[in-house]
């Protein structure tokens, strides 16, 4: 038996027994998941994407790595362990992968079974009396490939010393790629969104006053949050390296006399390295955070001890440099924890960081809609029919192309080319071929994939989310769902409903659907039993997830 759509995968073995390899599902910006095996790595989930920047490897960058950079290792960020690329492979891209790979099988035996009746049956016919009996084998339409949403983490940097582009949560202290310590790029991203709230406080202190400081307090807080969070984490770091499970810690990190007791744990000093003027300064600071965060800016008697300029009862001020003298005193404490935590100090100490320095991609000509960047093994022209065949129908109801129409849009490639790329679409399974069209371009008609794949570069929309949108709207209505009605309610044209609603469709059995010829819906209705409501709302936590 073949099994043409599995084969699509496949990366040995042979054709009974073959080794496949799924591609990983990506964020919309390109990244795939990752998950860290150290099951003490809170929270161990994070992203990475491509190499952006092209960064010299030169000796002192290199003494700083874990590893060459750009091999099939990976680094989690948050314990710096080093594993396989496979031991990070994220669990849902586990469960993305087995759904595909089923998706395939079961559509080659579909098709093999639908084949088998086919040629058994085929020419045979009855002619006895005056009835005449015929025999078809009707071949079903295709399931639509599972789709699986992808997220973007907020905290994206760019390491200075491979160039790769990453995402995580919370403080990271490696590159995921070469190992290199990355926690000073972490404190610096938070000093550039600080200057950003400075900034802002500037531009409307004049007019809203109160607004400006509590944007400058905003920012104050950020500083002393990002500074705690980020010796908590060296500490925590610190102790695993030593095979000793971490104490609470509480506020500790708030205080340098506490902090400096966690840190001589360590045989580690900090604060070693600011001036007397710095340290002062430091320790002013937090104790103003404490003023701001728990008496609402007003001083106390605790706080006038601390500063000379400052009377009991009155505002405490902020003053947009101060922040950042504050912010730029902790980089000085965290670019030697960065350091130690290597042995060598960064190179990149004094570069501006690569995120910031990175230049947006530029659009190509010839691909204005950015369609290479589909995760996809279609050519360009394939891909620009497929978006020019989801702009060009109406309905989204599946109806043959006008051939005449396509032509006169790739009027500037050949008939073989656009018959090669309509080809390509259906040996992926986005279009379907008709082969009784007689000469000329073959006649062929979208399936739901194609729509589901390229109306997001023909209109700017997510059909994942359309779909959850719909699917959670049909769950909420009793076992009946019609499909007008869902139109109604969300608002859309047939083009955008139609696609979504048999694509909800199509994850239910056959009995639970409902088709009316003379309808503008491709889909009338639903008819939901228990395990089709419980089937629908995994489809939904999976398209989440």
């Amino acid at each position: 038996m073949k099994f043409p759509r599995l084969s699509q995968y496949r990366t040995g073995g042979t054709s009974q027994h073959m080794k496949v390899g799924i591609p990983l599902p990506r964020t919309p910006d390109g990244r795939v998941y990752r998950f860290s095996p150290n099951e003490n790595a809170y929270p161990r989930h994070f992203v990475i994407g491509n190499v952006v920047a092209s960064v010299g490897l030169s000796k002192e960058l290199r003494v700083r790595m874990k590893h060459e950079p750009h091999t099939k290792q990976t680094v989690c960020p948050y314990s710096g362990i080093v594993a396989d690329d496979d031991a990070f492979i994220h669990p849902d891209d586990v469960k993305a992968a087995l759904e595909i790979v089923k998706h395939a099988a079961a559509q080659d035996m579909q098709d093999a079974v639908s084949d088998i009746f086919r040629n058994a049956f085929k020419g045979s016919s009855s002619v006895k009396g005056p009835i005449r009996v015929t025999t078809d084998v009707k071949r079903s339409i295709p399931k639509p490939k599972p789709r699986f949403s992808r997220q973007d983490l907020m905290r994206k940097l760019v390491c200075d010393h491979c160039g790769r582009d990453y995402g995580l949560f919370a403080i990271g202290l490696f590159c995921p790629d070469c190992g290199a310590p990355n926690l000073r790029l972490h404190f610096s991203r938070e000093a550039e969104l600080v200057d950003d709230q400075v900034s802002l406080a500037k531009g409307i202190e004049t007019e809203k006053e109160e607004l400006a400081y509590r944007l400058l307090g905003n920012a104050h807080e950020d500083v002393l949050t990002a500074f705690e969070a980020t010796l908590k984490a060296v500490y925590f770091y610190g102790k695993a390296q030593a095979n000793v499970s971490p104490p609470k810690v509480g506020n500790d990190f708030q205080n340098i006399d506490k902090a400096l007791r966690r840190f001589a744990e360590l045989n580690l000093n900090p604060f070693a390295e600011l001036t007397d003027p710095e340290m002062a300064a430091l320790l002013l600071n937090i104790q103003k955070r404490h003023i701001i965060g728990h008496n609402l800016g007003v001083v106390d008697d605790k706080f006038a001890t601390h500063a000379n300029d400052a009377k009991v009862g009155e505002t405490v001020g902020l003053v947009g440099a101060d922040i950042q003298q504050f912010a730029a005193i902790g980089q000085k404490v965290v670019d030697g924890l960065d350091a130690w935590l290597c042995g060598s100090p960064s190179p990149t100490v004094n570069h501006s960081p690569l995120l910031m320095t990175i230049k947006e991609p530029t659009v190509d000509p010839d691909d204005p809609k950015n369609l290479r960047a589909l995760d996809l093994q279609l050519s360009l022209l394939a891909r620009k029919v497929a978006v020019w065949v989801a702009e060009h129908c109406t309905d989204g109801s599946r109806g043959f192309v006008d051939a005449s129409k396509l032509r006169k849009e790739f009027k500037d490639n050949s008939e073989v080319e656009l018959e090669e790329a309509v080809a390509e679409l259906a040996t992926d399974g986005f279009v379907e071929i008709s082969h009784f069209s007689g000469g000329g371009l073959t006649n062929f008609r979208p399936l739901l994939d194609l729509y589901l794949t390229f109306d997001g570069p023909a209109f700017g929309r997510d059909p994942v989310a359309d779909t959850v949108t719909v699917t959670e709207l049909a769950l909420a209505r009793p076992d009946s769902v019609r499909g007008e009605e869902l139109l109604a309610q969300t608002g859309w044209d047939l083009r955008r409903f139609n696609p979504i609603f048999e694509h909800i469709a199509a994850q239910i059995p056959d009995r639970g659907v409902r088709r009316y010829l003379g309808t503008k819906l491709s889909v009338s209705s639903l008819h939901l039993l228990a395990e089709d409501r419980v089937q629908l709302k995994r489809f939904v936590a999976r398209l989440k997830s």
